[in-house]
């Protein structure tokens, strides 16, 4: 999991973020990226099966790698660039909520966004439809903008939990891309909830089912504090992948994620 500085004004050290900004509107109907299916949260078996974890091996690190991702379109997971950074292609499990393991191959690598697609043949959970945040009904620096559930697999965990969050505000973020190589500006959601180790790639699920959100950071000052890249930035690299079929190089490791 990627620890972030987050500072009140415009650039930051680590990160970055900004005052609200005004959310890109996201399209009624697009293709198979994410806009197949909205699974309801509350059916017992419903978002907790498209919600997988990730698990491969990074030699350049000398490590195994652990992270969380979800189906946003056929046989495609969407998680977080950092958590597959580095793995050997071979090495790529992805592991169901009823512990079903598929083998899977990153089609979409992108460590500015911090946003990686994987290819997983025969999986057969349904899509996640990817949308914007809900609007606050008022305009006001405190109210949040709704509340949500981050499914994911916490590091050490055994199985799926779910997290109630509070998605407190929108807002624009400046930091350095995963290999802190350049500087990159990204839409973020900012949460109230602490997002540790295993949970990168999570998505934040509203109610009626559908992800405004794909975890990426934590706080480094507030651990209770989670930041998501908001659904606009992860459908920028997904969308172009809902069909992808062709490995891609994952670069190398994130020694520091």
């Amino acid at each position: 999991m990627t620890r972030w500085i987050w500072l009140p004004i415009t650039v930051l050290v680590l990160a970055g973020c900004s005052t609200s900004a005004p959310k890109v509107p996201m399209p009624d109907s697009a293709p198979a990226a994410g806009t197949e299916v909205a699974v309801s949260s509350q059916d017992g078996g419903g978002a907790e099966r498209s919600v997988v974890r990730l698990s491969a091996i990074a030699p350049s690190c000398s490590t195994q790698i652990d992270g969380t991702g979800f189906v946003y379109a056929r046989e495609r997971v969407v998680t977080a660039a950092h958590v597959v950074a580095g793995a050997v292609p071979v090495s790529l499990v992805v592991t169901t909520a009823d512990g079903e393991e598929y083998e899977g191959r990153v089609v979409a690598f992108d460590p500015d966004v911090d946003v990686a697609v994987l290819y997983v043949p025969k999986l057969p959970a349904p899509a996640l439809r990817i949308t914007s945040a809900p609007e606050p009904l008022l305009s006001l620096p405190w109210l949040s903008l709704g509340e949500a559930d981050m499914v994911g697999f916490p590091k050490g965990a055994k199985r799926l939990e779910r997290r109630p969050v509070e998605i407190e505000r929108q807002f624009k973020a400046e930091g350095p891309n995963i290999y802190r190589e350049g500087q990159v500006t990204r839409e973020v959601l900012g949460f109230s909830a602490e997002a540790d180790a295993g949970l990168s790639g999570a998505p934040l699920i509203l109610e009626e089912g559908t992800v405004a959100g794909m975890v990426f950071a934590s706080g480094k000052e507030d651990p209770g504090q989670g930041f998501a890249l908001a659904g606009e930035e992860v459908l920028r690299v997904a969308d172009r992948a809902a069909e992808a079929t062709k490995h891609v190089s994952t670069q190398k490791c994130d020694e520091d994620g």
